[in-house]
């Protein structure tokens, strides 16, 4: 092959080539008749494609707009599937959710009144009398009962018991290995829990009680029970009746024994028609044990399949018309315009010229006649280039923006001008007990800080206040409940302190007990204290963020108030003692009169989910005077038509998103570009050449802006600019200046005369162009 052939570069004025084709390949003849001009076009049109950029995906013009279709097809087929998985009638997934939340908050309350009474009692084996007989000492850790209801002192070797106090312990039913933590037995009673601890090397204090969870509101509708499941696979209704029989048990209960984390789900029972068992549980910390409830909850219908489908089939009726006009205002003319320039940059006679609708396609096509090497263009398409109006690239794109946004914007308007789902009564339930638990979880917490308190307290009547630092630190430690723990003397000063610096600032009220600081308006400052015999008082100012944790456990927006209706507390953040507002106000002053208040409905009638309960236990909290309310966001509750509200409006929003991602897309990296490039062409159009035109972008707009400059060099420099000469390479920020020709003598003016009479020259690369 032939370095013509192969289009290789070759210096303009060698020999060989003075007859026939000039430079590398035959971009003009000198002789007439030497070379057929179709050939010539399409060795020109070869050497160009060479030249131009190719517009690989994503920098295509017509990217945008397949990428806008396809992601409108994807969010219809997803809004379509969306509603036909939820169409099968059944149990609403937020009753289970409801009822696998209540038992967790059942189970972390029953988990702290084990942990407080193990507490104690390790506190009461550890401070005993060095030589107390085991019969004292039994009686000192059974007391009244009401915590430890039995203990035995067991010989290790033998396991024989050799001293006891209350109920009998079966000791056959011991394990091999005694766990260092609580562990439960089954018993005819139920189940029991069981504490041991080393006395000595031969001897073990084994204390026993029975297991007990905090009193529930139970839906007797719906057949609600509480069961406690011990790792032996027994369980053991606790509370609430059982809406299976106990033959049923094993399969109901299956596999959640022993299990770490809670669970639930609805069993389908052949005998029942429109109803299912729901099974929740939860583990009680590292005990064993597992608390479980059975309810009946009825079935509701599912999402609407066919409403799916119309949704779907308006999202995509709104995008085809949207991606056909943004087709028509960007991909065809650039498209259309390009084959024009490559046809033009290449010398071939154009003989008609497709008008275009699109007004910088039109300037930038008007400018390529202008410099067209074909001579009849001009005059043959005057009467075509008249004036009149066109719209612009970013104004059809702006068009079809507005007319894909207004389905997710009805979509939006029409789901949330439709009503809101009833609450269930299960849910109404449910979140009652759920203010109870979340209040009883809060009492227990502030009542185990003062017990706290009250070991301080008693330590710093036996001995020196001013030596208690020691102490002070391990209950500070201890459980991270005190942001400070001290000790103050009958004149108020300190004695000694652990931790931050106190912020109480009133005086305490009373012996012992908790308390609100009200003096202190920065933060809420709650504290247990209790004044020993000889004046000195222990008080330790509760962590915010310990009481926070637990409320922020809770499911849904949990606050504590005041006697006053005054924000102490609250899980999403807050001011203190802000005035509670809201359907809550309600609630919570219902609340505070005693009891539990429940509502499904706010005064102006519209769906809500509050519960409010006072804080009564322990009745150490209760000359607080607080209650505790919890408030749901129905949005986030998974009822069947939520969901598909929800779904609806997740769908419009993902539409919107890529409405606008398109939009920002096209108009960014192609209708910016090619308005410029058609400010190039109105320059070309009045008639000034010398200015080189940049490429711009490696994409169509930049294949243009190339074109555009074969065309016009061709027009200054003759057709020996066009197709396939050789031309330097950069972009707009490496700008190419037109030099005059240099006047140096007569042999430097005929040099100059057969390069066409100018020098090009750029930042990156100098070379004469031919």
């Amino acid at each position: 092959m032939t370095r013509e052939g192969r289009g290789d570069h070759a210096a303009p004025n060698r020999p060989s080539d003075r007859k026939g084709f000039q430079g590398r390949a035959p971009v003009g003849a000198r002789e007439p008749g030497a070379v057929r001009q179709d050939h010539v076009v399409e060795w020109r049109r070869r050497a160009l494609t060479q030249q131009l950029p190719a517009a690989g995906f994503p920098a295509g013009s017509g990217v945008p707009s397949l990428v806008y279709l396809w992601a409108s097809m994807f969010l219809a087929a997803a809004i379509i599937l969306g509603f036909a998985i939820n169409h099968e009638r059944g149990v609403p997934p937020a009753i289970v959710d409801s009822q696998r939340d209540n038992v967790s908050k059942v189970a972390t309350s029953t988990r702290m009144t084990i942990q407080h009474s193990v507490e104690d009692l390790d506190q009461r084996v550890a401070g005993r009398a060095p030589g107390t007989p085991d019969a004292e000492l039994l009686k000192q850790v059974v007391g009244d009962g009401a915590t430890w209801n039995g203990a035995v002192i067991m010989e290790n070797a033998t396991r024989r018991p050799l001293a006891k106090q209350g109920p009998e312990l079966p000791m056959e039913l011991l394990p091999p290995t005694l766990p260092t933590n609580v562990f439960p037995i089954s018993t005819p009673e139920g189940p029991v829990l069981v504490r041991s601890i080393a006395l000595d090397g031969t001897r073990t204090l084994l204390a026993i009680q029975q297991l007990t969870v905090d009193e529930l509101r139970l839906n007797p509708e719906a057949r609600q029970g509480v069961f406690a499941l011990t790792p032996d696979g027994k369980s053991t209704l606790v509370q609430g009746v059982s809406a299976v029989d106990a033959a049923h048990h094993p399969t109901v209960f299956q596999g959640l024994a022993g299990s770490d984390s809670s669970e639930g789900h609805p069993i389908r029972v052949t005998e029942w028609t429109g109803r299912q068992l729901v099974v929740s549980s939860a583990p009680v910390g590292n005990t064993g044990v597992t608390l479980a409830t059975l309810i009946v909850a009825d079935e509701t219908g599912g999402t609407s399949a066919t409403r799916g489908i119309l949704i779907g089939l308006t999202l995509l009726a709104a995008a085809v018309p949207s991606f056909l006009l943004m087709r028509t205002s960007l991909v065809r003319p650039v498209r259309s315009l390009l084959k024009q320039a490559k046809a033009n940059a290449c010398g071939e006679p154009c003989t008609k010229r497709r008008p275009l609708r699109v007004a910088e396609a039109h300037r930038i096509a008007r400018a390529l006649a202008s410099t067209s090497a074909d001579p009849s263009t001009p005059i043959a398409a005057r009467r075509w280039w008249r004036w009149r109006w066109r719209p612009t690239v970013t104004q059809g794109l702006a068009l079809a923006t507005v007319l894909a946004l207004l389905w997710p914007a009805a979509a939006v308007a029409a789901t949330l001008r439709a009503p809101e789902p009833s609450i269930p009564d299960q849910l109404v339930r449910d979140e009652e007990s759920r203010a109870e638990a979340a209040s009883n979880l809060m009492g227990k917490a502030l009542n185990n800080g003062l017990q706290t308190v009250l070991r301080v307290s008693q330590a710093a009547e036996a001995g020196d206040p001013a030596q208690m630092t020691p102490l002070l630190k391990q209950e500070l430690a201890d459980k991270q409940r005190f942001r400070s723990l001290y000790l103050v003397d009958p004149n108020g000063t300190v004695v000694s302190s652990v931790g931050r610096e106190p912020l109480r600032n009133e005086p305490l009220r009373g012996e012992a007990g908790i308390d609100l600081d009200n003096d202190t308006s920065r933060v809420p400052v709650v504290y247990a204290f209790r004044v020993g015999a000889n004046g000195v008082a222990a008080v330790g100012e509760y962590s915010i963020d310990y009481l926070l944790d637990m409320l922020r456990a809770v499911d849904g927006q949990a606050r504590i108030v005041d006697e006053n209706l005054r924000t102490i507390f609250d899980s999403e953040g807050f001011r203190a003692f802000e005035e509670l507002r809201g359907s809550a106000r309600g609630a919570a002053a219902e609340a505070l009169k005693g009891g539990t208040v429940g509502r499904a409905t706010a005064p102006d009638g519209r769906p809500t989910l509050i519960a409010a309960a006072g804080l009564s236990k322990p009745h150490t909290v209760t000359p607080l005077k607080w209650s505790l309310v919890v408030e749901q966001d129905l949005n986030g509750l998974r009822l069947p038509a939520s969901d598909g509200r929800r779904w609806t409006v997740l769908v419009a929003s993902l539409t919107a998103g890529a409405v606008l991602l398109t939009a920002v897309w096209q108009y960014y990296v192609f209708a910016r570009p090619l308005r410029r490039l058609a400010g190039e062409a109105d320059k070309i159009s009045s008639g000034a050449v010398d200015v080189p035109i940049p490429p711009q972008r490696h994409d169509d707009v930049g294949a243009l802006a190339m074109c555009l400059e074969v065309c016009r060099q061709a027009r200054h420099a003759g057709s020996s600019r066009l197709g396939g000469a050789s031309r330097l390479r950069g972009s707009e920020e490496n700008p190419t200046a037109v030099l005059p020709a240099a006047t140096g003598g007569a042999a430097t003016d005929q040099a100059a005369a057969k390069r066409g009479g100018r020098i090009y020259r750029s930042g990156a690369d100098r070379e004469e162009r031919g």
